[in-house]
């Protein structure tokens, strides 16, 4: 199966965004109810006292995430092939190329651990002592606001080095369950090609970003109130979901006649 990368206008992210809102309107109850249900089970997952037990719990979840991403997508797709939405759709990741996207999920899980590693080995230390300082100390005194000012500077650095490595991670990422599910591309390819869309669309892709990116910061605040502080990023969800399908669709073409129809999504 070939699959090809397209470049599209930076317009597109706009239009992305559109596709996903219109896809969320075709079944608005059935995408609140999947979502809810994701939302509800990471509630739970997340009451897991913190322990081996805990820690076992999260790695599964991360291991699953393309899974269930792949089911959503799917469903996405029966929309916009004039089929219903069902709840059911949450399992299609199990049922077609369950293993690709487990590894991909596995790809994942080692990615994220190797950035938080150099994370704390740029920075620690200096996480630890500011830990220490705020713990012991009641008074900023002098000598304890420069020691956390160097603290700080030194943290700062090790995160800003652990965002430029997740960048190109997430960018692996983005499309690679879709390609796994729909395309039947295997989990190293996937991640090539995912990053080489990104990359060929980085001005559609800033769009797109900086759109949810206002979103964000407009919701986030809601979130600190109620101490759900990815709650923002869950209500951006029924849009969000949808719209990587209608991005997906339109940057992939694939030149095979068992593929998934190329009717593209009129937004």
């Amino acid at each position: 199966m070939d699959v090809q990368v397209r470049s599209v206008a930076p317009t597109r992210g706009w239009a992305w965004i559109a596709g996903g809102f219109a896809l969320f309107l075709r079944s608005p109850v059935q995408w609140l109810v999947l979502l809810l249900i994701l939302f509800a089970a990471k509630k739970v997952l997340s009451a897991v006292p913190v322990g081996v037990l805990a820690a076992l719990v999260s790695v599964v979840a991360m291991l699953l995430m393309p899974v269930f991403m792949a089911g959503l997508m799917d469903g996405a797709r029966a929309l916009e092939q004039g089929y219903p939405l069902k709840v059911g759709h949450l399992a299609q990741g199990f049922r077609r190329n369950a293993a690709n996207l487990v590894t991909l999920g596995g790809i994942y899980l080692v990615g994220n651990l190797i950035i938080v590693m150099i994370i704390f080995s740029l920075g620690g230390e200096a996480i630890t002592a500011m830990a220490t300082t705020l713990a012991k100390s009641t008074t900023i005194t002098p000598q304890t606001r420069g020691q956390m000012q160097e603290a700080t500077a030194t943290v700062a650095r090790a995160v800003l080095a652990g965002a430029a490595l997740s960048l190109p991670l997430l960018m692996a990422l983005y499309f690679a369950p879709l390609l796994a599910y729909f395309d039947d591309v295997k989990p190293l390819q996937a991640l090539k090609l995912s990053l080489l869309a990104c990359l060929k669309n980085l001005l559609p892709m800033l769009v797109y970003g900086l759109v949810f990116l206002a979103g964000l910061v407009v919701l986030v605040p809601i979130g600190i109130r109620f101490r759900e502080f990815d709650l923002g990023l869950w209500l951006m969800a029924p849009v969000l979901v949808p719209s990587i399908y209608v991005s997906y669709r339109d940057i992939f073409s694939v030149s095979d006649a068992s593929a998934p129809s190329d009717t593209k999504l009129q937004v």
